[in-house]
């Protein structure tokens, strides 16, 4: 589950008191040369995903850095010999401001954020750190955590003018205070994050939540509330131009489309679990969309199925295109999905994850011209079938760029839906070369089953290119006694490239070995002849 990791914040007990304004005598060490802080920093900010944050003060990150921006050892001259300047030691106070702000910079790491965990204790190192840091939190992407942790009305009022993000969970003793307090802040909040929401824990702040918020980058609303919290159409004002991340999970938002259609700059769009009272339709989802120029990220999932209503499908209108678009992941019903896709273009996705509710009878016209639109999907060579109880999944490309499946209780089932999908994505395998299969097999299947058996044929039959089929231990058996029946010219009928054939439960002597022998005596003399051999792991890397 995806959600904006904060580092852990603490209060302002043992700080000393900062002043949010700096004059222009801060005390520095003049007896070093030092240059300028960038210009053009202001106190604006961007926004991203919070993390915990590595300490910065490593001297192999600012040796590297020095390295990067080819700055010279600061206690190097160029009368020192080689190995005087290999040997000196550095003194960072002797760094000019431009170097110390890269320095400080590497504390985020690979994240986008720096809360006080990080810049509080440099902040407090001397004058001229304190300047540098606080001079630049547009550079830096500082960020003031509020939480249970932190209590707000005392810490705001002690630091700088900083970008705000709320942190509240109902289970928080005094919480709801400090949100209250923190919204009075409103032109400074930059991210919102409800965990664990109830609709009683909404509605207390209801009335400080109508105001738009022009700085908030970020909205993360999650619940597990058997019954859903109703975020109220007055929400932000209905409006949020900064807004470059939504995440709402088991939360109703009727009136989403119109705050997202205030958020120009959204990337990422992620709604999981709607609930029933939080339908949208698949129109107002794909007009919503069409707003959203610089969605990267999509996830649309809801709680269970719901019938569609019985309508004749109106012509379709002039379908968008979503150039941004690479990651869309979506879960529930096939006509939805279908009913989307149809009025808008994804050419440029690289990963499509797409989960249905049990669904044995799918057209999906418009899934495939989406697949087929969009290069990174096409012509996979790998593919893997997994076939458990708890999923039915098929999964294309190496890396992995397209995913779909459902769940399905007994193998019958399972096979059964296998085939449907991969009948229905039949254009699409006809460049996959290695298949592997894994799952679970039922303990009151007969293998002697003829129907069962037909079933894996059929499943075979979408994949006339593989050379080699991979199948684990619980379904080797199933497998093995399905292509028993193959012999004569009927032995390539199905898989008619297969060069290898890797069984587990595969034995010398074995059922298995006695099964697969009469097909792979056909397939030699067909001149198509097949290596079997013990399923291992370790082949597929091989491939």
């Amino acid at each position: 589950m995806w959600a904006p990791c904060f580092a852990s914040s603490s209060g302002p007990g043992n700080d000393a008191k900062v002043s949010p304004h700096y004059s222009a005598h801060t005390t520095v060490d003049r007896s070093v040369p030092t240059s300028r802080v960038p210009q053009g920093e202001d106190r604006a900010w961007s926004g991203g995903a919070l993390s915990e944050l590595p300490h910065p003060t490593d001297e192999d990150n600012v040796n590297a850095y020095l390295e990067e921006k080819n700055y010279p050892h600061p206690s190097a001259t160029p009368s020192m010999p080689p190995l005087a300047m290999k040997s000196a030691k550095l003194t960072i106070h002797i760094l000019p401001d431009d170097v110390l702000l890269g320095i400080f910079d590497l504390c985020r790491g690979s994240n986008e954020y720096c809360t006080q965990r990080v810049w509080r204790p440099l902040v407090h190192v001397c004058r001229r750190w304190r300047h540098i840091i606080f001079e630049s939190p547009r550079h830096l992407h500082l960020l003031l955590v509020c939480d249970i942790r932190m209590p707000v009305k005392i810490s705001l009022d002690t630091w700088p003018s900083l970008p705000i993000a709320i942190l509240y969970s109902p289970h928080d003793k005094e919480g709801a205070e400090n949100v209250i307090a923190a919204f009075e802040r409103h032109s400074r909040i930059s991210w919102i994050v409800f965990n664990k929401l109830t609709s009683p824990a909404l509605e207390q702040f209801v009335h400080v939540m109508q105001k738009p918020l022009l700085a908030l980058t970020g909205l993360h609303l999650q619940s597990f509330d058997e019954m859903a919290p109703v975020v109220p159409d007055a929400f932000l004002g209905g409006s949020a131009p900064e807004l470059r991340s939504i995440f709402l999970e088991g939360v109703a938002f009727p009136a989403l489309p119109r705050l997202a259609a205030s958020a120009m700059h959204l990337t990422k769009l992620r709604l999981q679990r709607i609930p029933d009272t939080g339908y949208i339709e698949p129109e107002v989802m794909a007009t919503c969309l069409t707003t959203l120029p610089k969605l990267e990220e999509l996830h649309i999932g809801f709680q269970s199925p719901r019938s569609p209503p019985l309508r004749i499908r109106p012509p379709l209108p002039t379908r968008a295109d979503l150039l941004a678009l690479t990651y869309f992941v979506f879960r529930g019903d096939s006509t939805y999905l279908e009913d989307l896709i149809a009025q808008i273009r994804v050419p440029n996705l690289d990963s499509l994850n797409v989960w249905f509710f049990m669904d044995f009878i799918f057209v999906i016209p418009m899934l495939h011209n989406v697949i087929s639109s969009a290069e990174r999907l096409n012509q996979p060579k790998r593919a893997h079938l997994e076939l458990y109880p708890w999923t039915v999944r098929i999964a294309l490309g190496l890396p992995t760029s397209l995913e779909m499946g459902t769940r399905c209780d007994r193998l019958e089932e399972r096979v059964s839906w296998m085939v449907r999908l991969c009948k229905a994505l039949s254009l699409h395998l006809s460049h996959v070369e290695c298949l592997e299969i894994t799952g679970d097999a039922d303990s009151q299947v007969e293998l002697q089953d003829s129907m069962a058996s037909m079933r894996w044929l059929d499943l075979f039959r979408s994949f006339t290119t593989v050379r080699g089929l991979y199948v684990s231990n619980e379904l080797g058996p199933h497998v093995a006694h399905a292509l028993q029946d193959l012999k004569g010219r009927r032995a390539t009928e199905v898989l008619p490239s297969l060069r290898k054939l890797s069984l587990g439960g595969l034995k010398p002597y074995g059922s298995v070995e006695k099964a697969i022998e009469p097909f792979v005596a056909a397939r030699r003399l067909s001149d198509h002849p097949v290596v079997v051999e013990p399923w291992e792991q370790d082949l597929l890397r091989t491939w």
